[in-house]
């Protein structure tokens, strides 16, 4: 009589903690979806898309330096053209007001040997639009990414 007893508490017992942990479930999972995996899911998409911004800079400088002056407003719309029909550009949700030049003349050349500079700038929303209290850029507001580099302009008879 007394082991079954014995038996019936502990049966009891192992009921109580086992339903301790499903009820901490929901709020762990919560915590892990709402407040770690969205947000890293979406800075590592902004990572991403910052790489795409400065591969479209790293085209379009380089093109720079191999085009007269006068061309530089021709040559970067064709290579914004060209690479937002690319796979990238499209992932990232890129369109042609997105993406400006904000320096005078678009582009800057200056200093012996003769250097061409330009900027690039991206507005890029977040993957996931959370819903947070306050604004975040990345999270629930887009992104401007700035990228500036420059290159040596190639000789064409000038240098």
């Amino acid at each position: 009589m007394r082991n079954c007893k014995a038996h019936k508490l502990n049966t009891k017992s192992k009921r109580q903690i086992g339903g301790s942990a499903l009820t901490e479930t929901a709020p762990a999972i919560f915590i892990l979806f709402i407040i770690i995996l969205f947000p890293l899911i979406d800075l590592m998409y902004m990572a991403f898309a910052y790489s795409i911004v400065w591969y479209l800079n790293h085209l379009e400088v380089r093109e720079l330096a191999v085009r007269e002056p006068i061309e530089t407003s021709q040559a970067l719309t064709e290579i914004d053209t060209q690479f937002l029909g690319v796979g990238l550009a499209k992932f990232v949700g890129l369109t042609p007001g997105q993406i400006q030049h904000p320096l005078p003349n678009k582009a800057v050349r200056s200093g012996t040997p003769e250097t061409v500079t330009l900027t690039t700038q991206a507005r890029v929303m977040p993957f996931l639009s959370l819903p947070f209290i306050m604004p975040v850029a990345g999270i629930n507001q887009p992104v401007i990414f700035t990228v500036t580099s420059n290159r040596l302009q190639e000789e064409q008879g000038k240098n």
